[in-house]
């Protein structure tokens, strides 16, 4: 964390920029003439399966966080020597299948053949536009008193991408896995957005896409940006069936399982219910899992004991995947 924030003390910012880099910020925010245009950078590195497809809505999800449409796509796609054109194809296809559905354009981007991956790598850079013109959400806004809410549930992404790399290990009842395949479906948070927004955007101080460190790690990021704490209630956080046989199976946290797909926002507390209801209309599963506080970082564990949480958690997928 320290590393970092000394890397971006050197990022230079033209006056345009309104919100550049920093721990817990996905996304750029610049002024323009008429408007202003929002940036996301993201690589995919621990899938195999529909990778394309997954880097498309991992850099889109950061332009939703920040109220914005994802409207063009520049990508650079790294290959092994060994590749071949299907391999090419394959991912192109994905990245293809992910654009047509969010409704943004491939506007530029690189492929490489080379001996220093061993592994595809995609690394996307989606940009937008505000869904309500001039304006835009900053996850440097959270107010102490805000509720916040999560969507869908802990750990979707993780739960997919195990369940394709690893779950036929794992002895898992085929209707379970069945059902894991279905979680692709909710890896975008764009309706999540354009729902709760019908609350007003006012109403809303920040919001993130749950990727790296799941749930616990969005909410993390957010007090790191917003300089604040939070409190949050285990008992409170929404945990499938799928994800919850899973993580049982493999001894992980959902909590602090990579979860695309899952929105994570701070609201004016007065507005948490009315954005719950609101979100529960378009069948959108959703509930208040703790609040922001002036200070301290504490997960309340259901059996009553609280954890202090005092640095940002540690993926459960490379744990799994990558021996961490």
């Amino acid at each position: 964390m320290e590393v970092l924030q000394r890397i971006l003390r050197l990022a230079p910012m033209g006056e345009d920029v309104l919100i550049g880099p920093g721990i817990g910020i996905d996304a750029a925010i610049v002024r323009t003439k008429d408007n202003v245009v929002i940036a996301a950078c993201d690589p995919i590195t621990g899938a195999s399966k529909d990778i394309g497809w997954l880097s498309v809505h991992v850099n889109a999800n950061d332009i939703y966080a920040c109220a914005g449409k994802p409207r063009w796509y520049v990508v650079t796609l790294l290959f092994p020597r060994n590749s071949t054109e299907d391999n090419i194809l394959s991912v192109m296809h994905s990245i293809r299948e992910g654009l047509k559905e969010i409704g943004a354009s491939l506007i530029a981007g690189h492929t490489e053949l080379t001996d220093r991956v061993t592994e595809i790598v995609v690394v996307g850079t989606m940009i937008g536009t505000p869904l309500i013109p001039g304006k835009y959400i900053s996850n440097r806004n959270a107010r102490p008193g805000d509720a916040i809410i999560m969507t869908k549930g802990a750990g979707i992404e993780g739960t997919w991408i195990l369940a394709g790399e690893i779950g036929h290990k794992l002895g898992l009842p085929k209707e379970l896995l069945r059902k894991t395949s279905e979680l692709k479906k909710m890896i975008s948070i764009g309706k999540d957005v354009q729902t709760i927004l019908r609350i007003g955007i006012d109403k809303i101080h920040a919001m993130h896409d749950a990727t790296e460190g799941g749930v616990l790690g969005a909410i993390y990021e957010i007090s790191e940006a917003s300089k604040v704490g939070f409190e949050i209630y285990e008992e409170n956080v929404i945990v499938r069936e799928e994800t919850e046989a899973l993580a049982e199976n493999l001894k992980i946290d959902p909590l602090k399982l990579i979860s695309s797909g899952t929105l994570i926002a701070a609201i004016h507390r007065e507005y948490a219910d009315e954005a719950i209801k609101t979100l529960k209309k378009e069948s959108i599963d959703a509930s208040i899992i703790g609040y922001i506080k002036e200070s301290g970082r504490t997960l309340i564990k259901r059996s009553g004991e609280r954890i202090r949480i005092a640095s940002p958690p540690i993926d459960e997928l490379w744990r799994i995947l990558g021996g961490a």
